[in-house]
């Protein structure tokens, strides 16, 4: 069984590695251990993952919306303040994340959209093509289901194919495109449970 402080640092790590395209891993192992620890802090979401031989090789997080992370990242202050400290150096990325804070805002006047949305999901390369993916993905269905949910958001960087296929191949239907980042485009779907 995976201790609780390897379990996080895992998790960045896997983050780091698979999700390269995105903004957070640029953000660093601290900040991401930090987050992973607040997702699963945080009663509003949800953090769902497989292991083998005391290593993680898939996950799944989701969550009924952010505020709730920001507020469990904001209860680690020191740590923090101490995870981003190398970004405070870098007025590009604290713009960046002024932007995913304030894209929170925006989103609320689309009001048919769910709150609830699928964060992210990876599965290491070893055991990608087996059926883990689904399986993650179907486990987080069942979660949201039973409490309550009817729904999920996913929002999915427009180049990335592969998981526009995976996404559409598991009943999940293209809604929108929005910008979370200035000139970079994403797609949300939709997926009904």
């Amino acid at each position: 069984m995976v201790d609780q402080k390897s379990k996080y640092l895992q998790l960045a790590k896997l983050h780091k590695k698979y999700i390269r395209e995105g903004f957070l891993p640029t953000l660093g192992i601290p900040f991401l251990t930090l987050l992973y620890e607040s997702i699963d802090s945080d009663n509003k979401s949800i953090l769902i993952f497989f292991e083998k031989d005391n290593r993680i090789i898939g996950y799944v997080t989701g969550s009924s919306g952010m505020k709730s992370i920001y507020i469990e990242l904001l209860k680690r202050f020191p740590r923090l303040l101490i995870s981003l400290l190398p970004v405070l150096l870098s007025p590009k990325k604290i713009f960046k994340i002024l932007e995913i804070l304030f894209i929170s805002i925006k989103s609320k006047g689309y009001t048919d959209l769910p709150n609830e949305e699928l964060l992210t999901i990876v599965v290491d390369k070893d055991f990608q093509g087996k059926g883990y993916a689904e399986d993650l993905f179907i486990k987080l269905c069942n979660e949201f289901h039973n409490k309550g949910y009817n729904s999920f958001k996913i929002v999915v960087g427009e180049s990335l194919a592969r998981a526009h296929s995976f996404y559409k191949k598991l009943g999940s239907i293209p809604v929108r495109k929005i910008e979370i980042h200035k000139g970079i485009s994403s797609i949300v779907y939709l997926k009904k449970i």
